[in-house]
């Protein structure tokens, strides 16, 4: 072959090539501006696009979910509003029975006119790693950094205060939003039960973008600081109440657990907490009895009378763990608190405190910053019923400590019949 021809042979490959990249970035390129715009629409143009795109589980083609969601539309109807996404990687990847969704985002403005209630059911074994209802024990951290918001297993959430400003002919509050990757149910989307750590960062940007946009666009004054790096994960083992720094401290510092505050041997000895901060609208600190304690008291208590209820109770439940959890809500979280999970309609009553045999639950009510706050004790079935009749120191503690360090007056609390009725 002469060296003219194999000049043309090798600048028809060259052409050839060149154009086969340009279809290929072409491809690239559109399928690229496909999934943003996607991702745009779906969410009404408030979400970060480019964060959502780099979470995990993301590749492939992305579609909102329409059977789910309509989609984001702050102008076109009331508020809350969602945003449900699937992502190709998740949906090749899921077997039957397992999520299918990517990612979701909802915004929401205060009041919101909805029921907040106490996420730990007594009839649920909260702290039980192989309940299928609980991945890991539901301890929500807060982002910290100045954000008011806290983290899950899933997702973040924030609250940004918008004082004098109307949606709809509606006087708000506020702006909320939680930005959840869905994914995160499955192992090969999560780490130890709960999102990796780069995701948890990613999500706290969505989350703080999702809500400045919004409030760019509803006319509030204020807006979010960007969020910390590096966001804890959710704790998921427990540790001695001396140890507790966060929202159990109240516990170790009074000395529940030890001594003769302890002397019947019933109070738990384990504590599983969050950092504590003032921002957030919900707080938790989740309670448990050791083996080894429970050993104790079960042949301490064997042949007591004052027992026997608990102890038939206790025959046919196995080995459940004994737990308590002390919640709080505050502001527009603590305007209708249901008391018992299963119903809707038994709430906790400013200026009152009470217990709900149906919840095994005791709550009390105070006032925080000129807001109603709701504090809740539950505790796990069947222990609830050996354990209400100690119970009314340790929630006497909980919520004075949770009242001094929020400032809050006008503490309500149950009366000593009603930890009588709880055994």
């Amino acid at each position: 072959m002469d060296r003219e021809r194999r000049r043309t042979v090798f600048n028809r490959i060259m052409c050839g090539t060149a154009v086969l990249a340009i279809g290929l970035s072409g491809w690239t390129l559109w399928d690229l501006w496909d999934r943003r715009h996607t991702v745009d629409e779906a969410c009404g143009g408030l979400v970060p696009v480019g964060e959502v795109l780099a979470l995990s589980g993301s590749g492939g083609e992305i579609t909102p979910a329409r059977n789910v969601s309509d989609g984001i539309r702050p102008d076109e109807g009331p508020l809350p509003q969602d945003c449900v996404l699937r992502s190709e990687e998740v949906a090749e990847g899921r077997r039957v029975g397992q999520g299918m969704f990517f990612f979701s985002a909802r915004v929401a403005t205060e009041p919101t006119g909805q029921t907040s209630e106490p996420v730990d059911d007594s009839f649920e074994n909260a702290l039980d790693p192989g309940n299928p209802y609980v991945r890991v024990p539901r301890v929500h951290q807060p982002i910290g950094g100045g954000v008011p918001g806290h983290v899950t297993d899933i997702g973040v959430s924030v609250r940004l205060p918008c004082p004098g400003v109307e949606h709809r002919g509606e006087e708000i509050t506020a702006v909320r939003v939680s930005a959840e990757l869905d994914a995160a149910v499955r192992p090969e989307f999560s780490e130890d039960g709960q999102l990796r750590r780069a995701d948890r960062d990613r999500l706290a940007d969505i989350a703080v973008t999702t809500a400045n946009n919004l409030a760019g666009e509803l006319g509030c004054p204020d807006r979010l600081p960007e969020p910390p790096d590096g966001i804890p994960a959710l704790n998921t083992e427990p540790v001695a109440p001396g140890e507790a720094e966060g929202t159990c401290a109240w516990y170790g510092r009074a000395g529940l657990d030890t001594g003769r505050a302890n002397a019947s041997g019933w109070l738990p000895d384990r504590v599983l907490e969050a950092r504590a901060d003032d921002r957030v609208w919900e707080e938790r600190c989740l309670l448990s009895v050791s083996g080894e304690a429970r050993g104790r008291a079960y042949e301490r208590y064997a042949d007591d009378p004052a027992y026997r209820e608990f102890r038939e109770a206790a025959a046919g439940e196995g080995r459940r763990s004994w737990w308590l959890s002390a919640e709080s809500f505050f502001g527009d979280a603590a305007e209708q608190v249901a008391v018992d999970p299963a119903d809707d309609e038994r709430v906790a009553v400013p200026g009152r405190g009470g217990y709900d045999d149906g919840a095994n639950a005791w709550w009390a009510t105070s006032v925080c910053d000129g807001r109603p706050a709701v504090h809740v004790l539950t505790a796990g079935y069947p222990y609830s019923e050996a354990v209400g009749r100690h119970l009314e120191p340790v929630f006497r503690a909980y919520v004075e400590d949770v009242a001094e360090r929020r400032g809050c007056t006008d503490i309500a609390l149950p009366s000593k019949r009603d930890y009588q009725r709880g055994s």
